[in-house]
């Protein structure tokens, strides 16, 4: 029985330089690309001086992303153990991005929701990602 798992964590090698991207991780790795493109596009084809309360609050909100995402590309190029914990963070306000959806059309995009939870079920539980994710 020991000899499977020793086999089981052996099996995921981390030490290659594309193992910040190797598997499912690469996944993530394109939705934080994604993630930032949408608000950097938000935060430089916006002008702020327009908005009304509502859309400025938003408008901030996309600028302080844009460094929170610009951090967790930091944390997963030099592989840092808190690593999960941003992605989970960032999977929650995907969630609660939603909200204002709710709000002011009375639905949800379940789907994104769905999405949301299950990586962050990943990034909780996967061995993958606690064994590339150790600096």
């Amino acid at each position: 029985m020991k000899e499977k798992e020793t086999k089981k964590q052996s099996e995921f090698r981390t030490d290659f330089k594309y193992a910040i991207v190797a598997g499912w991780l690469i996944i993530p790795a394109i939705m934080i690309i994604f993630n930032i493109a949408a608000v950097t596009y938000v935060v430089i084809a916006v002008n702020p001086f327009y908005l009304d309360a509502y859309n400025l609050f938003i408008y901030i909100i996309n600028f302080i992303l844009v460094f929170f995402y610009l951090f967790i590309i930091y944390l997963w190029l030099k592989r840092k153990q808190i690593l999960p914990k941003f992605m989970i963070a960032a999977y929650i306000i995907n969630i609660f991005s939603y909200l204002p959806l709710l709000i002011y059309e009375g639905r949800l995009n379940w789907i994104s929701i769905l999405f949301s939870m299950i990586w962050i079920g990943y990034f909780i539980r996967s061995k993958r990602v606690k064994a590339t994710f150790q600096k």
